[in-house]
């Protein structure tokens, strides 16, 4: 049976695929019959339709009429009829949204699902909005004609160089009679210079500049043909340029030429700046002078600078963010265009601090103050991180910002500025509380029938140990493992849960670590059987600490290392006590590490690390986040001890307690 063939008999209900798909990130739809009736659409595709729930049921063109003279009806029919799916990018859809028209453009696939006679029973539509992407490339063309026109410029500019040469033939005409002062000037000139005679360019003169371009010493090209003396240009135009200008005696000028040269025998490509300029006796062209300055490092740092700017204006539009500039000595304070619009200025408006500050909600006013003086203070880390309110007339509600910056210092380590960028984290946030509330409603909700499904589960297991059943032992042992996985995530849900309202009670007692350590490895061992895990020995001491609490951290870690590493790979867990009030504790790793750019956020709530070498991994973001909040309330500190390709080490640091 084909992939896309779906059996009249299959084990899942209507019910249950719609309900899958009802939690698709991507807007996702389901139509039925040549009139195309809309049996489901997620959230995602009614935003994008702009439509409400009322479509559901309808026929396609009747719910979106707007569609009508569009390509989708008559390649939905077509997709009916044949069965052929179809998919297509970057295609522009006319729609109405908020009762007015407009035009975006997407990636869509219509996916036939085949019934068992290989008709057609439904056709599964996905839909992904590109506009912004096409919004970049046409910026990248804006770009690219911009460059064209300083490319003219530079034409221009290299038009008053050949000028500025036409003058120094002059003076070189003027100087013929004082030959020795000539080659003096030119041999002490910072640029590289030759002089070619005659029709074969025997080179007369290379002063020590050109000679290093060329990767040669003098007694190997003076007296001798530029294309003997040079074989390594051969396949290159120079010579052909020379044989131009000396036949024409018109200039030859290159600005940033691709050039490969002589070096230490082999060689390498350089970027330089070039001019073949025809020396002119008695009306007759008699050899040229070849003016010639490599720009390689210049070119590939500009074009560095320039890439990084690219890449940092991108980033700042891609991920909305605020920018701000100050200047403690001036009090300057500056911002972009965004930064502005959120204090409810235009482009063109002043921004100052007070104007700034003022606009701040007053609750948090003062704590942003004191944080922007400490960040400031001297023996400060230069540091600016906080979270804040800014109230704009024009908006209905606070905006919810996170700020983060970094002071730079001028020779006498006194703070010149402070610079960084604001992120507008209200949705973000909202965002939070609902994935919370969701995830308490359902872990309380599933937290009983679960409980009920793993005692019938250890009911079957003793009736299969009685009977001696290897087969339907082994199937309930899995069984009961899932459970309690399941029933583990569960907790977790619902640690956060009393966490966020402050319920989550830490029970200390003492643990002997010993045990501890012993219980653990015996678990793991048990159960992971995919990696090599090593318990480092344990010395004997005594912390008092909520012995559950703090195994669930350590579970955690391993589980993290497990996921990120390759298989048959090590991960150790060590326990020391540095000294006589502190205990430390390390998992390590032989896994793919984690970026530097992620090592601080990767504690924070629903962060997961992107990272295309391990595809999509399982996973809420949420192991980290409680780790960190179990290990504060122990008033000690987790953390990225080192992270690199050959993996990472997570260490928690613990009070010994009473």
């Amino acid at each position: 049976m084909n992939a896309e063939e779906i059996p009249h008999d299959n084990y899942f209900s209507e019910e249950l695929i719609i309900l899958a798909l009802q939690s698709s990130p991507d807007p996702t739809a389901i139509y039925t019959g040549e009139e195309m009736i809309i049996r489901f659409a997620n959230a995602g595709m009614l935003a994008l339709w702009g439509k409400d729930i009322s479509v559901i049921g309808k026929p396609l063109i009747q719910a979106i009429p707007e569609l009508a003279g569009q390509p989708f009806l008559p390649t939905l029919e077509q997709v009916w009829r044949t069965g052929i799916s179809y998919s297509v990018t970057d295609a522009p859809a006319r729609l109405i949204k908020n009762g007015m028209p407009v035009t975006d453009y997407f990636d869509y696939e219509y996916k036939a699902l085949l019934a068992g006679d290989n008709k057609t029973w439904c056709i599964l539509n996905t839909a992904k909005e590109v506009t912004s992407r096409r919004a970049y490339l046409e910026r990248i063309q804006q770009k690219e004609e911009k460059e064209q026109a300083l490319i003219e410029e530079m034409a221009t500019t290299m038009e008053e160089l050949t000028s500025t040469n036409e003058d120094l033939n002059i003076s070189m005409k003027l100087l013929e009679e004082s030959r020795e002062h000539v080659r003096t000037i030119i041999e002490q000139a910072p640029v590289g210079i030759a002089v070619l005679q005659g029709p074969d360019h025997i080179i007369e003169m290379a002063n020590t500049a050109i000679l290093k371009t060329w990767g040669r010493e003098g007694k190997e090209v003076i007296g001798h043909a530029h294309h003997t003396a040079r074989p390594e240009l051969k396949g290159q135009p120079v010579n052909v340029w020379l044989d131009d200008v000396y036949a024409t005696g018109k200039p030859k000028i290159n600005k940033e030429f691709l050039v490969k040269l002589r070096d230490e025998g082999g060689m390498r490509e350089a970027i330089v700046n070039s001019i073949y300029q025809p020396i002119i006796s008695s009306g007759k062209v008699t050899g040229i002078l070849v003016i010639l300055e490599e720009i390689t490092q210049q070119v590939l740092d500009r074009r560095k600078n320039e890439k990084d700017q690219q890449m940092l204006t991108l980033a700042i539009d891609a991920g909305e963010l605020a920018t701000f500039y100050y200047e403690p000595g001036s009090n300057l304070f500056s911002g972009n265009a965004l930064l502005k619009s959120w204090f409810g200025l235009s482009a063109e408006e002043h921004l100052d601090l007070s104007l700034a500050l003022s606009s701040i909600h007053d609750e948090d006013r003062e704590r942003v103050t004191d944080a922007i003086k400490e960040s400031l203070r001297d023996g400060s880390d230069g540091q600016y991180l906080i979270e804040y309110r800014i109230n704009n007339p024009q908006e209905p509600g606070p905006r919810l910002v996170q700020a983060r910056g970094k002071v730079f210092y001028d020779p006498n380590g006194k703070a010149a500025t402070l610079n960084g960028t604001l992120r507008d984290i209200t949705e973000q946030k909202k965002d939070e509380q609902r994935k919370d509330d969701f995830m308490g409603m359902v872990s309380h909700e599933l937290k009983t029938p679960l409980t009920s499904l793993q005692a019938y589960l250890q009911v079957l297991q003793r009736q299969a140990n009685l009977t001696e059943n290897t087969a339907q032992q082994n199937v309930l042992a899995k069984s009961i493992k899932q459970v309690r996985n399941m029933n583990s995530m569960i907790n977790s849900f619902l640690n956060i849960s009393r966490l966020d309202s402050g319920k989550m009670l830490i029970e200390k007692s003492k643990i002997d670590l010993q045990q501890l350590v012993a219980e653990l490895e015996e678990e793991m061992l048990s159960s992971i059987h995919t990696h090599i895990i090593v318990f480092e020995p344990v010395q004997a001491l005594t912390l008092y600490a909520d012995r559950e609490k703090i195994s669930q951290v350590i579970h955690n870690l391993v589980g993290n290392a497990v996921k990120y590493s390759e298989i048959g790979t090590r991960i150790t867990i060590a326990c020391s006590a540095p000294d006589q009030n502190r205990l430390k504790l390390t998992v390590s790793d032989e896994g793919i590490g984690i970026a530097s750019e992620d090592q601080h956020l990767i504690f924070e709530r629903y962060h997961r690390v992107q990272n295309p070498q391990i595809g999509s991994i399982a996973g809420f973001g949420i192991g980290l986040y409680l780790c960190r909040e179990i290990i504060a309330l122990h008033d000690g500190q987790i953390s990225v001890e080192k992270s690199n390709s050959e993996g990472t080490t997570f260490s928690v640091e613990l009070p010994m307690g009473n």
